[in-house]
């Protein structure tokens, strides 16, 4: 379809927030949402996000230009020298590598350790949620900014997914084709707005100027699960006493009959077996329910900020919850806490008494008063191991004791 021949989409209604959005738009259609709740995340935050990723040994920042992807981008990546984006792209406008084309960085999973921006996004998704109902599948994010940069292709959501798309500074233009459907939309967004469309939907983004975006898929079908069922079950088989000494070799070339038929490899055929075997277990359920309380305490937002560094607790610490801690376990000797994003084992009737208490203390309890409520010595070793757990999932804070003189 010509540009010019693309209408524009009517903008989202103001004024409700998320609710109106979620009982009319989501997940079915494309649109601009201009009053939906503020991210958190600004321009300077994105900056110090994209230094980070360009610094990590993990992350793996990619830029784009209408040639396509540079393998080696080295110093085009934002640096501690760049004082903001502005900066950033001021430097790349008079790089003589990129000879004045327009240019997109892009970085997948863009958190790393930076817990404080991530549970801002976390806590804007979990006002949508409210309405919506709790993904059940990772919720992954793409931070990117860009100059003048028009997209080549068309591209889905990742995973069938539907797409969040906040727009942080400078404007956006979408060409949205829902799935099923002829009907192309141009959508037009800027600084402050959220643009949404369904799952199945593909697009074209196009940056007239500097634009920063951040963008959320979540996945929105049955089939999304599959991978995440499939990563799990393989950790399960792998454990198994068979493939102890790594993984199943098959042979090359496959054997054959005299008649030239093929004959299934007497691994092939262990392997399918293990896998029906694995599967009729418990061991993928729980790992499941593990994974989904990990993701529950996340609000889906994944992969979650690494723990923090322990503390060693005393009896006169005070503890203070200060996130949503989600138990699993269907008796309290199999029982497991999940705190933005991170599980760990909460085993016996003590940890169920714990976590009632710091539920309902607005104040705070020392480990001593948690002990009492749990029945337990002050200094019980699985109680500090539990305590001292949620602290590093920064589901409690601590508060050291003052000292007397």
């Amino acid at each position: 379809m010509n540009r010019s021949q693309v209408p524009v989409h009517a903008a989202g209604r103001p004024g409700r927030g998320w609710r109106d959005f979620a009982a009319t738009q989501w997940a079915r259609e494309a649109v601009v949402v201009p009053d939906a709740p503020p991210l958190g995340i600004g321009p300077d935050d994105a900056h110090a996000l994209l230094v980070a990723a360009a610094a990590s040994r993990t992350a793996r920042p990619r830029l784009t230009t209408t040639d396509g992807q540079l393998r080696e981008p080295g110093r085009l990546l934002p640096g501690p020298a760049d004082a903001d984006l502005a900066g950033y792209a001021d430097r790349l406008a008079a790089e003589p590598r990129l000879a004045g084309d327009g240019w997109l960085l892009t970085v997948r999973d863009p958190f790393g350790d930076d817990f404080a921006r991530w549970s801002r996004v976390r806590d804007v998704l979990a006002g949508l949620w409210r309405h919506i109902g709790r993904p059940a599948l990772p919720v992954t994010a793409e931070l990117a900014v860009g100059d003048r940069h028009h997209a080549a292709d068309e591209t889905t959501a990742p995973a069938d997914a539907a797409a969040l798309t906040w727009v942080i500074d400078g404007s956006l233009t979408v060409r949205v084709r829902p799935e099923h459907t002829g009907t192309e939309y141009e959508l037009q967004a800027r600084a402050g707005d959220l643009v949404h469309w369904p799952a199945g939907s593909r697009h074209l983004d196009h940056r007239a100027g500097r634009c920063t975006t951040l963008r959320l898929a979540v996945p929105a079908r049955a089939t999304s699960a599959l991978p995440l069922v499939a990563d799990i079950v393989t950790d399960q088989m792998r454990r198994h006493p068979r493939y102890a000494n790594g993984q199943v070799v098959l042979p090359h070339p496959v054997p054959a009959a005299a008649d030239g038929r093929l004959v299934p490899p007497s691994q092939l055929t262990r392997s399918a077996d293990q896998f029906a075997d694995t599967l009729a277990g418990s061991g993928p359920e729980r790992a499941l329910l593990l994974r989904w309380a990990g993701l529950r305490s996340a609000e889906g937002l994944d992969p979650a900020p690494p723990l923090r560094a322990g503390v060693r607790l005393t009896p006169h610490h005070r503890l203070l919850r200060t996130a949503d801690i989600v138990r699993v376990g269907d008796t309290p000797d199999h029982a497991f806490w999940a705190a933005n994003g991170h599980t760990w084992p909460a085993p016996g009737a003590g940890a169920d008494r714990a976590l009632a208490a710091l539920r309902t203390a607005r104040d705070g309890l020392t480990v001593a008063e948690l002990a009492r409520a749990c029945a337990v010595p002050a200094d019980d070793t699985r109680l500090h191991a539990l305590l001292g757990a949620a602290y590093r999932a920064r589901a409690v804070a601590a508060t050291a004791p003052e000292r007397r003189p």
